[in-house]
């Protein structure tokens, strides 16, 4: 009697445990779920070829505090990508007025000494502007480099809502693969410029 009452318990969780090896983290679905986790963050290490100076909080693009002059490398993630990213990061803020440019990967072109835009940050720089970029709205740098080494860690809050309406199956910034030309998916794979 005991071995009868069993077998359904062990079959719902063999069908279980089979339904949720096929479709893994292999799966187009859990694969974007992956993607768009990778995008609520850039940050890791920092290194510089030149001693540089970092100490600035940014905490939604309303309220900034620090200084930072910092042009080396991160060494973390940044756009959905693990590895070793050129990074930019000019900001300075005194609570209701700052300024920031943020910048990794393809938006830091050493040709173009004028890249990544910088913009306003703190109520009245909102309200002067420049705005920031749609991808630094409501961010929250945390820069801390002190010479040669340091950290940095920015959380875009936007890519929060996306993250979490994609379990229901709303893309909300268009950045999933499934279902698109190969070309198209492949660039919005890439690191956001």
């Amino acid at each position: 009697m005991g071995a009868r009452r069993a077998v359904p318990g062990t079959a719902a969780i063999l069908i279980l445990a089979g339904a949720l090896l096929c479709s893994g983290c292999s799966s187009p679905y859990m694969r974007n779920r992956g993607f768009d986790m990778m995008d609520m963050f850039d940050g890791g290490l920092t290194t510089s070829e030149k001693p540089r100076f970092a100490l600035y909080l940014g905490f939604f693009n309303f309220i900034t505090f620090g200084y930072s002059n910092f042009d080396g490398t991160l060494h973390g993630i940044c756009g959905r990508e693990f590895g070793k990213f050129p990074a930019l990061h000019h900001c300075g803020g005194a609570f209701l007025w700052g300024r920031e440019a943020l910048g990794y990967n393809d938006a830091v072109d050493p040709d173009k000494p004028e890249k990544p835009d910088s913009y306003a940050v703190g109520p009245l720089g909102l309200a002067l502007g420049p705005r920031p970029p749609f991808r630094q709205t409501l961010n929250c740098p945390k820069l801390l480099h002190l010479g040669w080494v340091g950290v940095a860690l920015n959380c875009h809050f936007p890519e929060f809502a996306d993250f979490f309406l994609g379990w229901l199956g709303m893309d909300i910034f268009s950045d999933d693969v499934v279902g698109r030309p190969v070309a198209e998916a492949s660039t919005k794979t890439t690191a956001p410029k």
